[in-house]
């Protein structure tokens, strides 16, 4: 996603343009093909409780870091934004907290051939209004996602046709075979409503009047953009009854006014909190630290001056102290990024072994300002110049960074002005061409890396090609990898796009982070993981055992 809860880039509209997809295996072959995976440990404090009881929890008041503007993910589809609305409404397919394809509102699917999938929807599965999820419903939601006002259209744009060939079948027929399709009917980019709420609010939906309906576990209640969200629990979800009955989300941006809620008790907890603000946060709960697979990286417009000259793309990279970073703005809550995909993502694809081989030959870019200050002799600009970098108000961490390599690029006779801005303009202003630097905030919602190099690094992305980056190496390796189903092949073809890529320096990554989740220590949040937030995430708050 683009703009995540930290600040977040949680995948905003057109994420996987001109068939950027969050790319995933053929379903056939993610159910039978798991390669080992590196562990990915949670990070939990000390006294962490893994599992609660189900005693019933009256409310519950989580500070979010930042506002969303709307309910409706087609609309504005920051990571906040997500975590709002997969509470109140389902897709087909569900991702598991560790990155999972699981089943959804369908309790089933096939791909009888490398063009066709088939979902068959649960039985019982009803909106919170009462009325009974249908065919007519899915249609009609998918044809919404395909909508020209829709920001999802781009993950259904190789899309053929969708009927309804059974009373509780959906077939989706594609025009060419690619197996990035198997991860569009989740959450992501796909969220279901009913057809006569979709018609009734053409272009209101998600409003603070309008609201979401949805089949989820919950239903939101009230919605005041600068404010809060609240939900109360969905009686008739299809799923087992949730301890929470009344959730509210209130936006808090203020890192201080934050921790002052706890300390009050006016809020329960946090959810995302940036890792040099959740230390302060551990006196008084329970802070779980898990990797979430995100990427922040400096994106170069490879397109226009300074950075359509390699030189200036390398001095940044050695200007960067990205392991300073990691430890000095991060506490060590971060590893040093060697390319945008996590390592963490390749577990269905490549093995572990093969992929720390792969990025150990990947460009390591070492902090060295002398070595910086040549690559910027060899350039059109040796004599320096001046831009800005923007920030997201709710990615404090990024803005500390910035202001860091500001200091070394001053060495180098570059003025780098770093400046913040609302999460809400960040995001609006994240499109290629709109400046010639700027952060990549990126957190995925599937487990597969292709979500990541058919967005940013393909050619045919042009809503989201932020460097504006054309290698004929790439997208051949991209074009081949949609093509296979076969997880190996297609691993390679993928690993071959980033180690092709990662020479070019389109993008300096900077870090892959963890998020931190914090809750009274009367609570505890079951079964954490990267993608714990991208699917019913309140039905696994519990109270803690004593």
């Amino acid at each position: 996603m683009n703009a995540g809860t930290n600040g977040l880039i949680g995948r905003r509209g057109v994420l996987r343009a001109a068939g950027a997809g969050a790319g995933a295996l053929a379903v056939s072959a993610i159910l039978s093909a798991c390669s080992p995976q590196r562990s990915e440990g949670s990070g939990q404090a000390a006294g962490t409780a893994d599992r609660g009881t189900d005693a019933p929890i009256d409310t519950l008041t989580l500070a979010l870091p930042s506002s969303v503007s709307t309910l409706d993910v087609s609309r504005e589809s920051g990571i906040l934004n997500y975590v709002v609305a997969c509470l109140a409404q389902e897709s087909l397919l569900s991702v598991g907290p560790t990155g999972k394809l699981q089943p959804g509102l369908a309790e089933s699917w096939e791909q009888p051939d490398a063009t066709t999938y088939v979902y068959t929807l649960r039985r019982g599965a009803k909106f919170s209004d009462g009325t009974p999820v249908t065919t007519d419903d899915v249609l009609a939601s998918v044809e919404a996602a395909r909508g020209e006002a829709s920001g999802l259209a781009y993950a259904w744009a190789d899309v053929a046709s969708v009927k309804a060939t059974g009373a509780r079948e959906i077939t989706v027929r594609l025009k060419n075979p690619d197996a990035a399709f198997a991860w569009t009917p989740t959450p992501g980019t796909l969220l279901i409503s009913s057809k006569a709420f979709l018609a009734r609010n053409r272009g209101k939906v998600g409003t603070p009047r309008t609201l979401l309906l949805g089949s989820g576990p919950y239903r939101v209640t009230s919605f005041a953009a600068d404010d809060h969200v609240a939900l109360e629990r969905n009686d008739d979800w299809w799923g087992d009854r949730p301890s929470v009955r009344s959730l509210k989300l209130s936006f808090i941006p203020d890192a201080g006014t934050r921790l002052v809620a706890m300390k009050s008790g006016s809020v329960d907890g946090a959810l995302s909190l940036p890792s040099d603000e959740a230390r302060a946060w551990e006196a008084d709960a329970q802070v779980t630290y898990t990797g979430d697979r995100s990427v922040v990286a400096l994106a170069f417009d490879t397109a226009r001056a300074p950075f359509d000259d390699v030189h200036v793309r390398r001095a940044f990279a050695h200007a960067a102290d990205r392991a300073g970073m990691a430890e000095g703005v991060l506490h060590g809550r971060a590893e040093v990024a060697s390319t945008l995909v996590s390592p963490d993502m390749w577990g269905d694809l490549l093995a572990a072994d093969v992929v720390d081989a792969a990025y150990e030959k990947l460009p390591a870019w070492d902090f060295d300002l002398a070595l910086a200050k040549d690559e910027l002799a060899k350039s059109a600009h040796r004599d320096g110049f001046s831009l800005d970098l923007t920030y997201p108000s709710s990615g404090p961490q990024l803005g500390k960074a910035a202001l860091a390599l500001a200091a070394s690029l001053k060495e180098l006779g570059i003025t780098l002005n770093v400046k913040e801005t609302t999460l809400e303009q960040w995001i609006a202003d994240l499109l290629p061409g709109r400046k010639p630097l700027q952060f990549l905030w990126y957190y995925p919602v599937t487990g597969d890396p292709a979500e990541l190099t058919n967005a940013y690094l393909d050619s045919r992305a042009t809503a989201t090609n932020l460097p504006h980056y054309d290698s004929t190496v790439v997208d051949e390796a991209l074009a081949a990898a949609r093509k296979t189903v076969d997880p190996s092949v297609r691993g390679a073809h993928l690993m071959t796009a980033v180690t092709a890529s990662s020479a070019d320096l389109p993008y300096l990554p900077l870090w892959w982070a963890q998020t931190a989740t914090a809750l009274s220590k009367d609570l505890v949040f079951e079964e954490t993981g990267p993608f714990a937030l991208v699917g019913p995430w309140a039905t696994r708050v519990k109270k803690a055992a004593s």
